[in-house]
């Protein structure tokens, strides 16, 4: 599809140069990641004044990421390109002796002499240059006036690098380089990434705590901006001055016939604006050899896969340059992974991220800047619905959010059969048993009065428990906040009612019994032999049978109707609100008791009423199917505006729209955890008269970040509901588990790395955190709420920046004279 969309923008441009019967189009790929609009500009006059020397060459323009670009080169979609040093010192080989990947050199490009008063004294003077170095700035007002005085202030933990991108040769790789040499390597939460080399000088003078701001850039990032200059100066830094980086490349496709035709007119210096002049470095390979060293050894490769911590305010600037650089704005996608009662933290999270963009629309009215899509899988699929909805978007839809995720209770979610609860029940009666014979024997030494210590106490405990099983209430906040105790007391609860009536039969009938024997002066004696037999078999025999139950009888460890129930009674109150408050009439439930039909009818309502107020992705697995037409993960789908074209999901893609009455049904089976809780059996799937059994969409994608991808969304916001940690390695169990936990990560890389380049920002929750089934209100409560109000995550919950591969490239075709910021490309 990118091939197609590439080739199709190419062919309806009108080109660059006039067309003659005689003329080859040559399609030109341009990188640049900050002004767009101003390097096709430049980039337009250059070959139109290459189509007036050779009329046979009409060349076709289009601009794209550091990403597209290089994806384009690699599908040979392009002829020509014209690279980053970065961009072109990723696909020098590492041994220096082949050609790059996917195309040959042809020319550097050579720019006029820097402007800037930081350029070092040779990059000012006349005639062009062939390679530009970085700078280290401070504010006027710091303190730092040597370089050993940043290297006190770093060891004392008083410094922040403002690093430009993670891709960034003068931004970032040349100044980690120079820093390492130097003993300086700084950790993540010493970094800022700013995306814009002015940003990063306009930065220094910002209030930031305690702690010196420091800008690496490229030397002519000011340029004529004598405002730009005003209160900062440069810090000396000899080993970051001595490393050059050699200028943007010019390079054609292996093949391109034309490829030594255009080295020679580049090479003639001809262009009338003396914007850029070009030549051929004897040394290429070994200078930008080298630069790909330097890349590597930042760590480029690994920040991308790994990410890049950045506020939501980096989020906002990010967004903000790209709709001011490209033609169109940008698609921010919203991805929510899976994690049960984890993904109460979503919440806190998805209020932050509305917030800013509300901040953002209000201070730039100019851009719309809003999520575009919502992707949800597993318990993240939960909270996706609410946010396509736009009840997320107001104060009033995000306190009704939290107040249903708190009204989550786990003795109702989770529903164990009647035949395991029995089992249970039995169980700790069993238990109980014993802790009372024991007792009554050490403290009651008459055997005749044994009997009716035992008969009270056995009806006591009846009681009690039957109290603690019936009567309404939470128990969850007296239970603190470890989850091991509200796992225990949930435990408790599924047996105690099978355990407080077994009890109180024993109780009443040893009551009786004793009663009447004492009438004939007898008393009920049970041999001690016998009770610790019947006791020890009891309770070894009861888990063994408990154990064969689950794993020979049952199908799963709960059934669904405990979740089908909850959604069924708190979605429709959730909406409820947020229409009242939008002064739309209620949903029309028409009095319906059963949980499933209801489910139905507020799906269709939210479908036929149009209550979707951005484009949403529901992902799913399809455990079994009568029909084997469907691959096993599927991407339901539903579009805001129903008139828009549907997604290039294929076979994998089932329309919403098309299916109103099970959107709330795959919620559902998104949701259930197999085998804890049931597949979802979904009827008319592909077609009527079919059926698919769905469960945890996580299987496939937990963090299903290509489905965002494919729908073409530019920028990516990934909630996560599990906190990153390294796996134990040690005995048998913590193996097992770190096997596991491996397999899983490969069956996600198709979202990790399976297309080109877009932006993902992704947040997860710091450790410890809750587990999939906490569902207590007081755990809900603490997870639920905005990161920005919790003094830990003002620290360590910030949002992670890192590309992954895209598919759909974008190219950005632009004829007219377009505005924007002073070109930063060679940087």
């Amino acid at each position: 599809m990118v091939g197609l969309s590439l080739i199709t923008a190419l062919l309806i441009s009108s080109g660059v140069g006039q067309p003659s019967p005689q003329s080859t189009n040559v399609r030109v790929a341009i990188v640049a990641y900050e002004d767009f609009h101003g390097e096709f500009k430049h980039f337009e006059h250059l070959f139109v004044e290459l189509s007036q020397h050779d009329p046979a060459l009409r060349f076709q323009l289009a601009v794209g990421s550091y990403g597209e670009v290089l994806h384009w080169i690699d599908r040979q979609l392009v002829d020509v390109a014209v690279l980053t040093p970065g961009a072109f010192a990723s696909l020098l080989p590492s041994d220096g002796r082949q050609e790059p990947r996917g195309c040959r050199y042809l020319a550097t490009v050579q720019l006029p002499p820097a402007k800037s008063k930081w350029a070092a004294g040779q990059r000012r003077t006349e005639g062009f240059h062939d390679s530009y170095r970085s700078v280290c700035l401070v504010s006027d007002s710091s303190a730092l006036r040597t370089f050993d005085d940043l290297r006190r202030a770093f060891l004392a933990d008083r410094v922040e690098f403002l690093f430009v991108h993670p891709l960034s040769v003068s931004g970032r790789a040349v100044p980690r380089e120079a820093l390492r040499q130097a003993g300086i390597e700084p950790t993540q939460e010493q970094v800022h990434f700013t995306y814009s080399h002015s940003q990063s000088i306009r930065m220094l003078n910002d209030v930031f705590s305690n702690k010196e701001r420091v800008a690496l850039v490229w030397d002519d990032a000011a340029g004529n901006d004598l405002e730009l200059e005003k209160d900062v100066r440069q810090l000396p830094f000899p080993g970051l001055e001595k490393l050059e980086i050699p200028h943007d490349v010019i390079v054609a496709r292996p093949d391109f016939q034309y490829g030594s035709r255009l080295r020679n007119l580049l090479l003639e210096s001809f262009h009338t604006e003396e914007r850029y002049r070009f030549t051929r470095i004897d040394d290429w390979k070994a200078r930008y050899g080298l630069v790909r060293d330097w890349l590597d050894a930042a760590g480029a490769a690994s920040s991308l896969e790994d990410g890049e911590k950045a506020s939501l305010d980096e989020i906002g600037q990010s967004l903000l340059l790209y709709s001011g650089s490209q033609p169109r704005p940008p698609r921010l996608a919203l991805v929510l992974s899976g994690g049960g009662a984890k993904c109460s933290y979503q919440v806190g999270a998805v209020t932050a991220l509305e917030e800013k963009l509300a901040e953002l629309r209000r201070d730039n009215p100019e851009h719309k800047l809003d999520i575009g899509l919502v992707v949800g899988t597993s318990g993240g699929a939960i909270n996706s619905l609410p946010v396509a909805m736009g009840i997320s978007r107001t104060e009033v839809g995000q306190q009704a959010l939290r107040d249903t995720w708190r009204q989550l209770d786990q003795r109702d979610v989770v529903r164990p059969s009647l035949m395991i609860r029995a089992n249970m029940g039995l169980w700790f009666a069993l238990l109980q048993t014993a802790f009372v014979i024991w007792f009554v024997r050490r403290f009651v030494p008459q055997p005749e009065r044994r009997a009716r210590k035992f008969a009270i106490a056995y009806t006591s405990l009846a009681g009690a428990e039957i109290l603690i099983g019936y009567l309404p209430g939470s128990p969850w906040r007296w239970l603190g906040t470890n989850h091991v105790w509200h796992h225990a007391w949930l435990w408790l609860n599924f047996g105690v009612r099978a355990s407080a009536w077994s009890l109180f039969a024993i109780g009443i009938g040893a009551l009786v019994l004793e009663t009447l024997r004492a009438r004939r002066g007898r008393h009920i004696n049970i041999p001690e032999w016998l009770t610790k037999t019947a006791l020890a078999v009891g309770l070894l025999g009861l888990p063994l049978l408990q154990l064969a139950t689950i794993l020979t009888y049952e199908e799963t460890l709960s059934g669904g109707q405990g979740m089908q129930r909850a959604l069924a009674d708190k979605f429709p109150r959730l909406i409820d609100r947020h229409l009242a408050h939008g002064k739309l009439p209620p949903l029309e439930l028409n009095n319906t008791a059963d949980s499933g039909e209801r489910l139905q009818i507020v799906s269709r309502q939210v479908i036929q009423r149009h209550l979707l107020k951005r484009d949403l992705v529901i992902t799913g697995s399809c455990l079994e199917q009568t029909s084997q037409e469907l691959p096993s993960d599927l991407y339901f789908y539903a579009s805001a505006d129903p008139s828009t074209t549907p997604p290039p999901f294929g076979e994998r893609g089932l329309s919403l729209l098309e299916r109103p009455h099970i959107l709330l049904d795959v919620v559902m089976g998104s949701g259930s955890i197999f085998p804890v809780f049931p597949a979802r059996k979904i009827d008319g799937i592909p077609r009527d008269g079919e059926q698919i059994e769905l469960v945890d969409g996580g299987f496939a994608h937990n963090s299903p970040v290509e489905a965002a991808v494919l729908w073409g969304a530019t920028h990516i916001v990934l909630i996560e509901a599990t906190p990153h940690k390294r796996s134990e390695r040690g005995n048998f169990l913590k193996n097992a588990t770190s096997s596991f936990r491996h397999l899983h990560r490969q069956a996600q890389l198709l979202d990790a790395r399976s297309r080109g380049k877009v932006v993902v920002f992704s947040l997860s929750p710091e450790p410890p955190h809750m587990c999939v089934l906490d569902f207590a209100d007081n755990l809900i409560a603490a997870s639920s709420q905005h990161p920005a109000r919790l003094p830990r995550c003002q620290q360590g919950s910030r949002f992670k920046r890192f590309a992954i591969p895209q598919r759909v490239g974008r190219a950005n075709l632009r004829r007219r004279q377009a505005r924007g910021p002073s070109s930063e490309l060679t940087a």
